[in-house]
């Protein structure tokens, strides 16, 4: 039974209930330790649980997210790099001479070291939009678990429905054999018609198609799963007992902020403040720049001239730099810096909203459901009822082997009804959840 474990689905996946802070982003949890204890202990399908850690150590979206995780952890070492010292080390020499007559050589291992004073703020802006990047980053990796983990517990309620659909498939093939005897030996006896022989082989023929059709539903399902759990092939089929799509919790009401734990929209907030430092960095990367030079047994030329000496033992210096004209270089990426906030801006308002509108109709989209089960449901009970009651009446001799098989037919579609509506339910349920960032309420 699952109806635990989708519930239990996406409520493992982190998420924040607040915007997610550039200075102190979360760390990433790495594949091992999710697969170590990804669960909670009310899942109640072993079958699901297991594909479900699969999926959570061998998806390949979820390890590139993780990959792209990664290069946004890079990008912000790189960032803070460019606000540490520079020290350079390295070896010269050179001959020559005023003449031809004459020459003169020299050698030297200068060590340089550098250092930007950091007055306007603009690398202290850079390293906060590389934290942000590497928080929606994070973020991302949530979603894909989510995304992919949804993508497992719906594919896998397919499955199931599909397994059922199959057996519903034999039985009809069976009994359209049966009922194609009892028409050729009525035909025998001349109490039948050719014409309703033909027409009983007819339905057998496509009674064994249905169950040609089922079978390759069941092996597209496998092939599915094994496809989200980053394999190159089907997954191993799971047993089947009869009744593997249980009734899901009923909801009724989300509360409005419920959407704000979802990790798109953490990481469009994320991205919302990395714009914003980067326009800082823009305007900041408009001004003038300070650096301290350093250097021992440098043979650097500009030191050479401003200090007017032909060989230097050691020099400190530094420099104010800006540039006057740069063909409106500065300009330009401050615009465009703006035009990226706004557009990271526009983007989140947009990703709250669908998210918002989203919930409201996956909630609807359940409540139908929950209603075409009950009505499945009665349907299925009644179409039971008249088959147990045709058993007894066959048994009285007041109804033949046709008409008992009738009966029998309708109560499997019945139940092929009921199946689909209990599967319908389910996804819907677990769209629910995604649509709420892994919770239910």
């Amino acid at each position: 039974m699952i109806r635990f474990a989708l519930a239990a689905v996406l409520a493992v996946t982190p998420a924040t209930a607040s915007a997610v802070s550039p200075r102190a982003p979360t760390p990433a949890p790495a594949a091992a330790s999710l697969a170590a204890n990804p669960w909670s202990p009310t899942l109640d399908d072993p079958v699901l649980a297991n594909l479900l850690a699969h999926a959570e150590l061998g998806s390949l979206d979820i390890r590139m997210a993780l990959a792209r995780l990664e290069k946004a952890r890079a990008d912000v070492d790189l960032a803070r790099a460019g606000g540490r010292p520079r020290l350079t080390i390295g070896a010269e020499a050179a001959i020559g001479g005023a003449d031809f007559s004459s020459s003169s050589a020299g050698a030297g291992a200068p060590v340089l070291g550098g250092y930007e004073v950091d007055l306007f703020h603009r690398l202290k802006h850079g390293q906060e939009a590389a934290k942000s990047d590497e928080a929606a980053a994070l973020q991302d990796v949530a979603a894909a678990r989510q995304l992919v983990l949804a993508e497992v517990a719906r594919t896998y309620v397919g499955l199931r429905a599909d397994q059922e659909h199959r057996a519903a498939a034999e039985l009809r093939a069976s009994l359209a054999g049966q009922i194609e005897d009892l028409i050729r030996r009525k035909t025998v006896e001349g109490s039948a018609r050719d014409e309703e022989l033909t027409s009983a082989r007819t339905a057998q023929t496509r009674a064994r198609a249905e169950v040609q059709r089922a079978e390759h539903a069941v092996e597209a399902g496998r092939m599915r799963l094994g496809l989200l759990l980053g394999q190159d092939k089907l997954i191993d089929e799971p047993a089947y007992a009869g009744d593997e799509i249980p009734a899901t919790p009923s909801m009724t009401t989300v509360a409005s902020e419920a959407v704000q734990a979802r990790p798109d929209i953490q990481a469009a907030f994320a991205r919302l403040q990395a714009a914003d430092a980067r326009r800082a960095e823009a305007v900041a990367a408009s001004r003038p720049r300070f650096t301290l030079t350093a250097g021992v047994g440098s043979g650097d030329t500009d030191l050479l001239y401003l200090l007017d000496v032909r060989a230097l033992a050691w020099a400190v210096a530094g420099g104010l730099t800006h540039e006057l004209l740069d063909g409106g270089a500065a300009k330009a990426r401050k615009r465009g810096a703006e035009a990226e906030a706004q557009l990271a801006e526009l983007a989140y308002r947009k990703t709250v909203g669908e998210a918002w509108g989203q919930a409201r109709l996956n909630l609807a989209a359940l409540q139908d459901a929950a209603t075409a089960e009950a009505m499945a449901k009665t349907s299925w009970t009644r179409a039971v009822r008249a088959f147990g009651t045709g058993q007894m009446r066959h048994d009285d001799g007041d109804i033949d082997g046709l008409a008992l098989a009738a009966l029998e037919a309708g109560a499997a579609d019945a139940d092929v009804a009921l199946t689909n509506a209990q599967a319908a339910r389910a996804q819907a349920y677990v769209d629910l959840l995604l649509a709420l960032g892994g919770h239910a309420t």
